[in-house]
Order: structure tokens, then C-alpha cells, then sequence
């Protein structure tokens, strides 16, 4: 009887112990697919908050779209409210502290590694990103996008 006892506690503290180490705020727990493959879609902005105002309605976040690559190169097509041209932003992605961050450092046009900008991934879904600045200024939340279904 204590032998049972003390194997069910094992197995109790071993399950809350595993729950409880969560990589992201939001989940997933457990996948098995791993986070670079999680990462790497075309993705839509679903929303958008800066400062705790909803932003992804606006013009400018509305039509994004960031597409990142197994390569780790991304891109972004942004679409210009007034004169509705696209302008694509193109660089390289990281992730670093265990998967937990993402660094994106944005090429100039000459294709010369420019600008940094980390983030703190929350959630990583294969259906779902949500990633927060470094500051917790802006808070991004991406739904897959899918090319195919926009040209039909």
C-alpha cells in the first residue's frame, strides 16, 4: 500500500511539475512539432494592441502580412493606406533563450542587416502566434494566412 502511495505521488508531482513549466505564458505545453516549424508560416494579424488600445483595425496593421521562412528569413507586405502600393520589409529571424524570444533584424534596401527588434514569444501554436515587444509596448497576436484562399 505505501509502495502505491508513494509511486502515485511520483507520478503526481512529476505531472504538476511538467504543467507548471509552461516555455510560453500562453501555451502550448507539450507539441510535436518543434518551434522553428511552429514559427515558420504566412501570417495575418488578428490583432494588434499598443499601449492597451486595439490597433488592428487601422489601415496600417490591417492588410499586413508576415511571411517567415525555414531558412530564417522573413519578410512583411505592407500595404500603403493612401496610395495602396505594397512595400515589403525583408530580414532575418532569430530565436534565442530557449526558444522564448524572437529577433528580427530588418535589412535595408541594399540588403545590409539594419535594425533589431526582440520579442517575447507568449504563444506558439501551429495555428496561432502571439508575440509581445521587448518594452510590452505592443502586443501582436497572428492567425495563419493563407495565399490561396485571398486569390479565389
Amino acid at each position: 500500500m505505501k509502495k502505491n502511495i508513494f509511486i502515485l505521488s511520483v507520478v503526481a508531482f512529476i505531472a504538476v511539475g511538467f504543467v507548471s513549466c509552461s516555455k510560453y505564458e500562453e501555451g502550448p505545453n507539450i507539441s510535436f512539432r518543434s518551434k522553428e516549424a511552429r514559427l515558420t508560416n504566412n501570417w495575418g494579424i488578428e490583432s494588434v494592441t499598443i499601449n492597451g488600445v486595439e490597433q488592428a483595425e487601422t489601415p496600417f496593421y490591417a492588410k499586413q502580412k508576415h511571411y517567415i521562412y525555414p531558412d530564417g528569413s522573413y519578410r512583411i507586405t505592407i500595404i500603403d493606406p493612401v496610395t495602396l502600393e505594397a512595400e515589403n520589409v525583408q530580414g532575418n529571424w532569430t530565436m534565442y533563450d530557449k526558444g522564448r524570444r524572437l529577433s528580427l533584424v530588418q535589412n535595408t534596401f541594399a540588403g545590409i542587416p539594419d535594425t533589431t527588434v526582440d520579442y517575447k514569444i507568449l504563444k506558439l501554436f501551429e495555428q496561432q502566434l502571439w508575440i509581445r515587444s521587448a518594452d510590452n509596448a505592443v502586443e501582436y497576436h497572428f492567425v495563419p494566412y493563407d495565399e490561396k484562399g485571398k486569390d479565389e
